[in-house]
């Protein structure tokens, strides 16, 4: 696995990818931390995080639709399968390269905080978890990409589809769309089901509390279960390539 993170990580950087990643978060951040905090010259930083998770909607497509979309199109995932490496260290070792760029982005916005504390008095603890969940909605997003990028061969399906699937996760309990509302009779259960399904999956929701600076067993368990499930999702099709 070793050897895998550090061959991904570096492939980050010997490419653009990594650098417009860095580029593309930082820049956003300092906007919001400009127009949100310092032109409100307010200490809160709930607004800042509501605002600046909406950029990895966006660019987390971009850092994961490779992972795997590139080797199997140019046949180099032969070479990997058949090395004496276990799937779940080959998944596991590009997760960790992509998570590791996601957290020098995430480490580099929080100079912010000498800049609020020049000026005021801002809750650590609060900003420190908000933080937290920017890095482990971060990692979930990634995991939603790597699974997604071993299915295809194409980076840029790769890339739509993991944008298509964390914008519906994003924005699905804005919809107002009620399931239950037309399904009667004896279907009534599954529309209501559907209403609680997405209502859980909705990261809105879930991310909420740790904008606010309250640390929640749920949504953590919410952010790291799924993560799980992606990546086991993402081992399984590995592993199925490599016995084709």
């Amino acid at each position: 696995m070793k050897a895998i993170f550090r061959r991904e990580f570096k492939a980050y950087f010997r490419s653009p990818i990594g650098f417009i990643f860095l580029a593309a978060f930082f820049f956003y951040a300092s906007l919001m931390f400009v127009f949100i905090n310092l032109n409100s010259q307010t200490t809160l930083m709930k607004y800042f995080f509501s605002n600046i998770s909406l950029i990895f909607i966006f660019v987390i497509p971009i850092l994961t639709m490779r992972t795997f979309a590139e080797e199997k199109k140019s046949k180099t995932d032969q070479l990997l399968l058949t090395a004496p490496v276990k799937i779940s260290g080959i998944v596991l070792g590009k997760f960790f390269a992509a998570v590791c760029v996601l957290l020098i982005a995430v480490v580099a916005t929080m100079f912010y905080i000498l800049v609020l504390n020049s000026y005021g008095e801002p809750v650590f603890s609060e900003i420190f978890i908000g933080y937290l969940g920017l890095f482990l909605m971060g990692t979930f997003f990634i995991s939603i990409g790597l699974f997604l990028s071993s299915l295809t061969q194409s980076q840029v399906i790769a890339a739509v589809s993991t944008l298509a699937i964390i914008f519906f996760l994003w924005f699905s309990s804005s919809l107002n769309f009620q399931f239950s509302n037309m399904m009667d009779g004896a279907f009534h259960w599954l529309g209501v089901t559907l209403d609680w399904l997405i209502e859980f999956l909705a990261i809105n929701n879930r991310f909420t509390d740790f904008t606010l600076g309250v640390l929640n067993f749920v949504p953590v368990f919410y952010f790291v279960s799924l993560t799980a499930l992606f990546l086991l999702l993402t081992v399984r099709v590995i592993e199925k390539r490599r016995w084709k």
